[in-house]
């Protein structure tokens, strides 16, 4: 057998256990880590009634149904698409969820993501008509969260739901740039598919 042939048989062999060896990794990372999926859990139930009150407690408002999680059918929108075509946005749109019963009756509310400083950050922000009317964080792990201020989330409450916001602004020097940076483009990838939601139903 001549030289180059062994070598590229070498080469051939070394791309294939390097191949499985990732497959194999994938494998572990997935069932260690599986990907984050959004579901209406009695927490999940609890923090959007707290940003969107139904009038009820938060156990009645999660096991009588006020609030129900959406499909894409209901929504009419694909997030896997809707994700890829607003990436430029940098935050990631998860779940959308909606008040059927309540105070707030037709009330959407989306679940959200964009990366911090020390990991990712889930918004949910909640939208009556044309304004946001509540957010809050449902997941984080940011080790200068506490520099950002109590009332963070007061600053969103009547602000334009289709607009860009610009906590940045309106809250000023934090100390947690890149924590307000995280919570900023989540909030505006939910703006951006709720406004997409609005666009479809109303069409």
């Amino acid at each position: 057998m001549n030289k180059p042939l062994v070598n590229a048989l070498k080469a051939m062999a070394v791309l294939v256990t390097i191949t499985a060896v990732c497959v194999a990794l994938l494998t572990v990372c997935n069932m260690f880590f599986p990907t984050y999926e959004p579901v209406l859990d009695a927490k999940t139930a609890s923090l959007i009634n707290g940003i969107c009150p139904t009038g009820q407690t938060d156990e009645a408002a999660f096991a009588d149904g006020y609030i129900v999680i959406l499909s894409e059918t209901d929504i009419g929108v694909e997030l896997n698409k809707f994700n890829k075509d607003n990436k430029t946005r940098k935050g990631v749109a998860l779940a959308v969820y909606k008040q059927v019963k309540g105070d707030n009756v037709g009330a959407y509310i989306i679940e959200s993501r964009a990366s911090g400083r020390d990991g990712n950050v889930v918004i949910l922000t909640a939208y009556v008509g044309d304004k946001i009317v509540g957010a809050t964080v449902k997941k984080q792990g940011e080790s200068y969260w506490n520099k950002l201020p109590e009332d963070l989330f007061s600053y969103l409450e009547g602000s334009d739901a289709y607009g860009t916001p610009n906590l940045g602004d309106l809250v000023g020097k934090t100390g947690a740039t890149i924590s307000l940076g995280a919570i900023n483009r989540a909030v505006d990838i939910s703006n951006a598919l709720y406004k997409q939601i609005c666009e479809v139903n109303a069409a």
